[in-house]
């Protein structure tokens, strides 16, 4: 990783909480954002390296950067704006520094807006071979009366819901599984209400044990850094009632809540793992993604010849020491926060090296 080492300009682009909570957007708007102390981290790591850093607050900062020609000075930028508005936002930051031809970390902006649609994302997997939960959307433009025609078509139950394109587990509550047509079309009328606009997905559920598996750099050249298991308090009171706890809601991968458990140490020669890393890791190379993130991966069964099923890509993801599953299951794999940030700064380089040699 000797290039990474040599002094760059990089600027750091990100959003972050703080500053659309004052605007007064509520904690679920804002989710996806970046904290103060997840930029501060990276911020600082890479001044520990040796790199000059400038922070860019978002992508409208970001266009009167440009506007005054600020962006000469960097070698490149360290994109970690999920940006605000807009089905395609987190496309929005690389779709400006590809038109300026400024190098940045992270996928470009096609992989950004395909993976930010759960849809169409499932789409490409499907058409590669690559397991997914069988599925279907019920288009935004749909009224509560037009849901009913959908019962015929559905997977089996359980199912799943959730809106196509947001991410941070936001609009995820204990109604989206649901188990019978009745829960359907409630599920479905929320969640329509909740995100006008928006397709809503509907999926299989699948039953069996959770992954998050965090990759580092791009095509033949990644290689999967950290595992991190989501186990599941099973039971817990709301209100009156016990309810069964298999899967994750955005309350419940809070940091303050005790509904999950992670387990970030696996053996490398269970099956179960090498069969899920390999799933990963083919949905990655698919998809086009580059540097750094993770797939998020669910087992349709607990029986040994279950298959793995990719739930989700994350093109780009929390870098939050210890607390993100990105850097959190890299540390325990021996992976350090300033290796792993050395690591996608290395991954970036190559890239520049090959588009400056015509590669």
């Amino acid at each position: 990783m000797g290039q990474a080492n040599i002094p760059l300009n990089i600027a750091v682009v990100a959003e972050q909480q703080s500053s659309y909570l004052q605007l007064g957007y509520s904690e679920e708007d804002c989710a996806a954002l970046t904290h103060k102390g997840e930029v501060h981290a990276v911020t600082n790591t890479l001044k520990q390296l040796g790199h000059n850093v400038t922070h860019v607050s978002g992508v409208q900062p970001l266009v009167q950067q440009l506007a005054a020609g600020n962006h000469k000075d960097w070698d490149m930028v360290f994109n970690m704006a999920q940006g605000f508005h807009g089905s395609a936002r987190e496309s929005q930051v690389p779709a400006l520094l590809e038109s300026y031809q400024i190098a940045y970390t992270f996928s470009d902006a096609a992989t950004m807006a395909l993976c930010q649609n759960k849809a169409n994302t499932k789409i490409i997997l499907h058409h590669h071979q690559i397991p997914t939960a069988p599925f279907l959307v019920v288009p935004a433009h749909e009224s509560p009366e037009d849901f009913p025609k959908y019962s015929g078509k559905l997977p089996s139950y359980p199912l799943f819901l959730k809106p196509v394109t947001e991410g941070s587990s936001k609009g995820i509550s204990d109604l989206n599984k649901v188990t019978e047509p009745a829960e359907l079309e409630v599920a479905l009328q929320k969640l329509s209400i909740k995100f006008p606009g928006q397709d809503i997905l509907i999926e299989s559920f699948l039953p069996g044990r959770e992954y998050s598996i965090s990759i580092l750099g791009t095509g033949p050249a990644c290689r999967v850094i950290g595992i991190r298991e989501l186990i599941w308090q099973k039971e817990r009171r709301s209100g009156s009632k016990h309810i069964e706890q298999d899967f994750a809601t955005r309350k419940s991968k809070s940091s303050t809540s005790d509904q999950i458990v992670y387990n970030d140490f696996h053996d490398e020669a269970d099956p179960e793992i090498q069969a899920a890393s390999q799933v990963a890791l083919a949905a990655w190379r698919v998809l086009g993604c580059r540097d750094a993130g993770r797939v998020d991966i669910r087992f349709d069964a607990h029986e040994p010849c279950a298959t793995p099923n990719i739930l989700e890509v994350n093109p780009i993801s929390g870098l939050l020491p210890v607390h993100s599953p990105l850097p959190g299951s890299a540390e325990s794999n021996g992976i350090s926060y300033d290796q792993l940030l050395t690591g996608i700064i290395e991954s970036t380089l190559q890239r520049i090296k090959k588009r400056n040699h015509g590669g």
